[in-house]
């Protein structure tokens, strides 16, 4: 690979430090002998740097070791602090809905109760108008007998709705029959 050739350059130029650095003793050396020995110079640097390293590799291993001890409990503590907060939050929520649902029943109950008292006829003009969930709701609700007279006092479609409904049929789903006429 030519990219990864040193220039002609750089190689005189190490050739010529290493000569300059060898020492006189390695003049007696064959030119190939020199070229193999390493400066001392060099060689004790290389060493000096090696027995630093591996002074230090340990060392340096544990206070890596510990920072991310310490990162993972600084992390910890804060998950910590997260969950607590949403297991109150969670708590809260659950409150409220439970509060939601209670108040939901008492109107309900409260419903009911008014609708029970009412005249059969006046009672069918509001369950007509209101949401069909609505409208099953307090009918179920109501005792059989007064449930009855209502739907009894109600126009017959919707009466038909509703009562579909609280037998648990979708009262949109009504089937056709092949002539066109509509059966329950």
């Amino acid at each position: 690979m030519a990219d990864s050739k040193l220039p002609v350059g750089t190689l005189r130029h190490a050739a010529f430090a290493a000569f300059i650095l060898v020492p006189l003793g390695a003049w007696a050396q064959t030119p190939r002998d020199a070229l193999r020995t390493t400066p001392a110079a060099v060689a004790t640097s290389t060493s000096d740097a090696a027995n630093f390293c591996a002074s230090i590799r340990d060392p340096a291993a544990e206070a890596r070791f510990a920072w991310q001890s310490e990162q993972l409990r600084v992390l910890e503590a804060k998950l910590s602090d997260t969950l607590k907060k949403l297991d109150a939050r969670k708590a809260e929520l659950q409150a409220l809905n439970d509060r939601r649902d209670a108040d939901a029943k008492q109107v309900e109950a409260r419903m009911t109760d008014i609708f029970s008292r009412m005249r059969p006829d006046a009672a069918a003009l509001q369950l007509a108008a209101m949401d069909p969930a609505m409208a099953v709701s307090v009918l179920g609700k109501l005792p059989a007998r007064a449930a009855s007279a209502v739907l009894n006092e109600m126009e017959a479609s919707r009466a038909a709705q509703l009562a579909e409904a609280m037998g648990g049929r979708n009262p949109t789903s009504r089937r056709t029959q092949t002539n066109g006429a509509q059966s329950r």
